[in-house]
C-alpha cells in the first residue's frame, strides 16, 4: 500500500514558486490572474488602503501572502486586512487567520475559492470572508459562526460593501467594479 508523503510549511518554504497555495499537504499551483482580475484587486486595495490610512488600526496586504494555518496548509488570499492586535503574528509571515480575508473570483478559482478555501477558511475560524464576484459584480461578505458562515450581505452596484469585523470599513461596490 503506498502512503502519500504530505508537504509541510518547510516544504512550502523550500518550493520556488510564487503562485502555490499548501492544502492538507498537498501544492497547489495557481494560474496567473487575468487583467480583469489584477484590477478588481487593485481597486479594493486602493479603496481599503485610503480608509485603514485614516484609521491607523489596521493594514491591508495583495497576494502573494503567505498565511500558515497549519503545518500542513498555507494560503495566499488575494488581499487580507489585519488589526494592529494581529500584526503581532507577523513573522515575517502570517501565522493564523487575518481579520479579514478576500478572494476574487475567477473561471479557474472559482471551486477552490467557493468551496476548498471557504471549508478551510470556516475550520481555521477566518472571522470575516469577502467573496468578490467580477461576473456579478457583486461582493458577498461572511462572518464565521461555530456551525457555519453566517451571510452579513451580498453587496452589488449603488450599494456599500461593509465590514462587520473591521468597523467603519466600506467599500463602494460600483468603484471596485469599475
Amino acid at each position: 500500500m503506498l502512503t502519500r508523503m504530505r508537504k509541510t510549511v518547510a516544504d512550502y518554504m523550500a518550493y520556488d514558486e510564487e503562485r502555490v497555495e499548501l492544502i492538507d499537504g498537498e501544492f497547489l499551483v495557481t494560474a496567473s490572474p487575468t487583467p480583469r482580475h489584477q484590477e478588481v484587486i487593485g481597486n479594493l486595495y486602493v479603496l481599503l488602503r485610503y480608509q485603514l490610512k485614516k484609521f491607523r488600526a489596521t493594514k491591508v496586504y495583495l497576494s502573494p501572502f503567505d498565511t500558515i494555518l497549519s503545518r500542513f496548509d498555507v494560503v495566499q488570499p488575494d488581499l487580507v486586512l489585519l488589526s494592529n492586535g494581529s500584526l503581532k503574528r507577523l513573522r515575517p509571515k502570517l501565522e493564523g487567520p487575518p481579520d479579514v480575508a478576500i478572494e476574487v473570483l475567477s473561471k479557474l478559482s472559482k471551486k477552490h475559492d467557493l468551496v476548498t478555501k471557504r471549508n478551510l477558511y470556516h475550520e481555521f475560524r477566518f472571522p470575516e470572508y469577502w467573496i468578490v464576484d467580477p461576473d456579478k459584480e457583486t461582493v458577498t461578505v461572511l462572518l464565521w459562526r461555530p456551525d457555519d458562515w453566517l451571510e452579513h450581505g451580498v453587496f452589488k452596484r449603488g450599494e456599500l460593501v461593509t465590514s462587520e469585523v473591521m468597523k467603519g470599513v466600506v467599500a463602494p461596490v460600483s468603484e471596485i467594479f469599475e
